[in-house]
């Protein structure tokens, strides 16, 4: 189960949704268990939750916060990193193995092309007890002790990397084929494990694992037998059905909870029996070690989970390990990174399903095993974040994040006695124990951490693709949205389920999205990922009376949106139904949306009684075609703000031509004559119909004119001093638009904002 402290400012939830404005204030009742908040703005109140004095928002468990693997880090080097660790909303610190191991690490390289020392090294146990001998690039006891401690002073949680299945080999072991384990095991077992290793406690004859593939091309053990008692990578294989062998992990696990360890990742878990498998193979073993410990620890959270990887092996349920602790879903894992990278996967599994449930699933932005294998080394800091945060941002599941070395994502190749293989290229330069400071440590792993961590215990409902963004809504006031594939930053109007309307601030990029009409909208940032909180109450929209058709839905000008087109449909010929957008890139020929594209949001009547419908597209497309999912325009281009219109013509494939005018954007700044004339020409600015006074019939013949209605001057073709362009240009821009008809508008109602301009007055010649 997952468990969450509940914030001061949280009340008990209750069993429907409302919602109301109380002393500006937003009063949420929550639905599934959500807790209410009675808040401002609930942006805020991360802010306040995530400061030093309020333990960063960590979890006060394990189980519900975010896990770092410190990988290859020093205890030591992690100890002087706490504070940090701790305000990037880490809870949790993984350390790699902490045992005694066959061989030095200290100044050794993660990886050396020559294979005879590396990272791999502290999968190589020689003895299970903390590490007391020197060379070992993580430290000793001590200095393990001493991080826990420092840990328990900013809430942070560790767990250790428990290598428990095998023990390491002899030095040049590769070569040899003998099926006596005594040969194969490292002697330095003799010095730490003398009980072990004088009992010949190893699964004999010696024999590596063999497997097959399965139908669905994942690595299937031939059989129980095979999974549990033959070695894993070659590793001298444990008895671990035997109680001197049980014993002896029983004491490593109950040394490093007394030295401050929260709790344990099983390496090669499904290498171990269960007491559910067949008689003749199965144990007790997890009863006598990880359940002992549990049941003499009961003050200790003693969190586990185990490693296994796409499948338990022939007939062998994931629920023989799920009832122990919780379990990597290494399947899903892949979906999600490829729909991050690609936008194919899925970005959003469900649970629970045939074999885990959110409270027993671990997931990754990559393992470690990936990671120098080059499975994913080709990953880059944006797809990483984009992968956290799909992992992150849900509900209920334990997630784990490599501390890479260094985000550099080349690969090379060498060859050893086996064939080919990979590796990342920078780890041959890089030193065991030593933190870099990657990834990890940027703005966007810690907002995504921050959200973890606010949002605990708080329901979900996720929305695997739309448009090509996934995203995720926790409780009723906030969510978390990433762009799939190679889209990155961009305006993404989504179909909202759960959050209540509002304005909201994205932790992230600080961008400002809006919820309202069943819409979520904004401009997701750089990073692809945004992570946004309620913040206020929606802004008030125009107030439009459809049955005024003189009265423009936005006299001051049109929204705008950074880094997007403001595109103003007007509906000259009724297309009924809802009106699209579909764009894309000339240069790529593709865009972000699947026909017919997305939604345009009304915005009320124009001057002629036409609804108008409006939507923002991204600076780097510049073809559109607006639709009703029926009848469509032409393909058009766009490389600035734009108002359209339909034409009656159409094209040989029945396509409506558009007309086009230039909008004003509430944003532009009004140009105001600085001058007075001094030559008085005997035209009055505003008069467009030079009948000698300023009427309602000026406004309308402007409009006329702009919709090219025949007997009207077309305004764009005349001249910057034709006195029927001078008359018209009411605001002074150079441009004749239906600002200017508004202004006169204002000006006949007696509104202020139109004494800004000379309206009625002589203009010069």
């Amino acid at each position: 189960m997952k468990f969450r402290r509940l914030l001061s400012v949280l009340l008990a939830a209750v069993i429907v949704i409302s919602c109301a404005a109380v002393a500006g204030s937003l009063v949420v009742s929550g639905a599934d268990g959500d807790p209410v908040a009675s808040l401002a703005s609930v942006y805020e109140d991360m802010l306040t939750q995530t400061k030093a004095e309020n333990g960063y928002g960590l979890s006060s468990t394990v189980n519900d916060g975010t896990i770092l693997q410190a990988w290859n880090w020093s205890f030591a080097n992690i100890e002087a990193n706490m504070e940090l660790l701790a305000k990037q909303g880490f809870t949790t610190i993984q350390v790699s193995p902490p045992n005694e191991i066959k061989s030095s690490t200290a100044g050794v390289k993660v990886f050396t092309p020559n294979g005879t020392n590396g990272w791999w090294m502290f999968y190589q146990p020689a003895g299970f007890q903390l590490n007391n001998s020197t060379g070992n690039a993580l430290g000793t006891k001590a200095e393990f002790t001493s991080m826990c401690a420092k840990a328990k002073e900013y809430g942070v949680k560790i767990i250790v990397d428990a290598v428990i299945n095998h023990m390491g080999t002899k030095d040049g072991d590769d070569t040899n084929t003998s099926t006596d384990p005594m040969s194969h095991v490292t002697p330095k077992a003799a010095q730490f494990e003398p009980e072990i290793y004088n009992n010949k406690l190893f699964h004999t004859p010696w024999a590596k694992m063999t497997y097959k593939e399965d139908p669905n091309q994942f690595s299937q053990y031939e059989s129980t037998y095979d999974l549990t008692r033959n070695c894993t990578s070659g590793l001298p294989d444990l008895m671990t059905e035997d109680s001197r062998v049980q014993q002896a992990i029983y004491d490593y696990m109950a040394e490093l909870i007394e030295a401050g360890a929260d709790g344990f990742r099983f390496d090669a878990a499904k290498h171990i029996e269960t007491p559910d498998d067949i008689s003749s193979l199965k144990s007790d073993f997890w009863t006598k070690t990880l359940g002992e410990v549990r049941k003499n620890y009961p003050d200790c959270e003693v969190y586990a989970y185990g490693e296994i990887l796409n499948n338990c092996g022939v007939n062998r349920p994931f629920s023989m390990y799920t009832k122990l602790f919780d379990v990597t879903d290494s399947s899903s894992y892949w979906g999600i990174k490829d729909a991050a990278t690609n936008g194919g996967g899925n970005a959003t599994p469900s649970y629970p399903n045939y074999n885990f449930t959110a409270a027993n699933t671990v997931l990754w932005d990559e393992s470690h095993d990936t990671y120098m294998d080059g499975a994913t080394t080709s990953l880059t800091v944006t797809e990483r974040g984009k992968i956290w945060a799909l992992v992150a941002g849900r509900a209920g599941i334990s997630c784990v994040y490599l501390a890479r070395p260094s985000d550099d994502n080349g690969l090379s190749t060498y060859s050893t006695s086996t064939g080919d293989a990979c590796y990342p290229t920078a780890t041959a330069n890089l030193t065991l124990g030593t933190v870099y400071k990657t990834s990890w440590s940027n703005a966007t792993t810690k907002a995504i951490n921050q959200f973890h961590n606010y949002f605990i215990g708080q329901s979900e409902y996720c929305t695997g693709n739309q448009n090509g963004t996934a995203y995720i809504e926790r409780g009723t006031t906030g969510a978390i949205l990433v762009r799939l594939g190679g889209n990155t930053s961009g305006y993404v109007t989504l179909t909202n389920h759960k959050l209540v309307d509002g304005t909201y601030k994205d932790a992230v990029s600080g961008n400002s999205f809006v919820v309202s009409g069943g819409r979520i909208k904004g401009t997701i940032g750089d990073s692809g990922v945004a992570c946004i909180y309620y913040d206020g109450p929606a802004p008030e929209a125009p107030t439009i009376d459809p049955n005024t058709p003189t009265q423009a839905p936005d006299p001051d000008g049109y929204p705008s949106v950074d880094g997007c087109y403001t595109v103003v449909f007007s509906n000259s010929t009724s297309w009924e139904g809802s009106i699209n957008i579909y764009y894309w890139s000339s240069v790529t020929d593709s865009g972000p949306n699947i026909w017919p594209g997305v939604s345009m949001d009304y915005y009320g009547t124009n001057e002629l009684g036409q609804s108008q419908y409006i939507a923002f597209v991204p600076t780097q497309y510049d073809r559109y075609i607006i639709n009703n999912g029926t009848l469509q325009t032409v393909n058009c281009t766009i490389s600035d703000h734009t108002g359209v219109w339909i034409e009656s013509t159409t094209d040989e494939q029945g396509h409506y031509n558009i007309g086009t005018w230039q909008i004003k954007l509430a944003s532009d700044e009004q140009v105001i004559p600085t001058e007075q004339p001094t030559q008085p020409s005997g035209l009055l600015l505003g008069d467009a119909d030079g009948n000698g006074s300023v009427n309602i019939f000026d406004a309308s013949y402007i409009q006329k004119a702009l919709a090219g209605v025949g007997g009207h001057p077309d305004y764009s073709a005349l001249g910057a001093n034709d006195p029927s362009r001078l008359v018209a240009d009411v605001d002074g821009s150079g441009v004749v638009n239906i600002y200017d008809a508004s202004l006169i508008q204002k000006f006949l109602a007696g509104e202020s904002s139109s004494q800004a301009f000379p309206i009625g007055q002589p203009i010069a010649a």
